[in-house]
């Protein structure tokens, strides 16, 4: 047989592993393509020869309309899902510069069920990768069950209204081979411009004046309408914190 027709064989043999979904090799996990287009929610389905043929899902969106301001927050959620194996990290890939603010994760627990709980001094980041990484000894996805890592960052002031920013996200199976990884993902977030509640209170942070919300004022409760807005903030705002700022300057 000739070395020709050898490579030919291999060839069309490993053709054939990919198709069937099968790994070539190092049981390198096989993922669905990644959609090419932005959205503010996507899928990605791993199902290899660790995971036994089964599927596994690895969904990243962002919660609400999906935008920010410069400045502000935005949050995103990433949730792993599939036929029972243990899920014992997963990771949130973010746009450079953006600042974690706050980390939660919900897991299904013997005792309570699918909880959430606060993980923001549990996590690991990691500059280099502009990654959040939650860990822990294993989350099972037996059941229905998921596991949810879901991350608030603070946006950099100068970020530019109309840009569109990429995110990535991976997770860590209790299979040989396990770490599954989308980055990017195409799950997006879009800088636009801020709303008036969101210019003032970015000019009393620059001010010195702290957030409204350190105050006596709730952000929550003032109107978004610009046209109540300035009422509802004189309203609500902390005059003896606004003396006490003035007295000390």
């Amino acid at each position: 047989m000739t070395s020709r027709t050898t490579r030919s064989i291999a060839t069309g043999a490993a053709a054939l592993l990919i198709a069937s979904g099968l790994a070539v090799g190092t049981g390198a996990a096989v993922a669905s393509a990644v959609p090419s287009a932005c959205a503010t929610a996507q899928t990605v389905t791993f199902n290899d020869i660790n995971t036994l043929g089964t599927n596994y899902y690895l969904n990243k969106e962002v919660v609400g309309d999906g935008t920010a301001a410069p400045g502000g927050t935005v949050t995103f959620r990433t949730t792993v899902s599939g036929a029972g194996a243990l899920v014992t990290a997963i990771q949130d890939f973010h746009p450079a510069g953006f600042e974690l603010v706050q980390a939660r994760s919900s897991v299904w627990y013997l005792l309570g069920g699918q909880t959430w709980t606060t993980v923001t001094n549990d996590v690991t980041r990691d500059s280099a990768t502009n990654s959040v990484r939650y860990s822990g000894a294993g989350w099972t996805t037996a059941g229905n069950a998921k596991a949810t890592l879901e991350t608030t960052y603070r946006v950099p002031a100068d970020a530019t209204p109309g840009e569109v920013l990429n995110t990535g996200a991976a997770t860590n199976l209790a299979l040989v081979s396990g770490y599954r990884v989308a980055n990017p993902i195409n799950t997006c977030v879009t800088i636009r411009e801020p709303n008036p509640t969101e210019v003032v209170t970015g000019s009393l942070d620059g001010l010195g004046l702290g957030s409204v919300t350190s105050g006596s004022t709730a952000l929550g409760d003032i109107g978004a309408d610009p046209a109540t807005f300035s009422a509802d903030l004189i309203n609500g705002l902390d005059l003896g914190q606004l003396i006490g700022a003035a007295a000390g300057s």
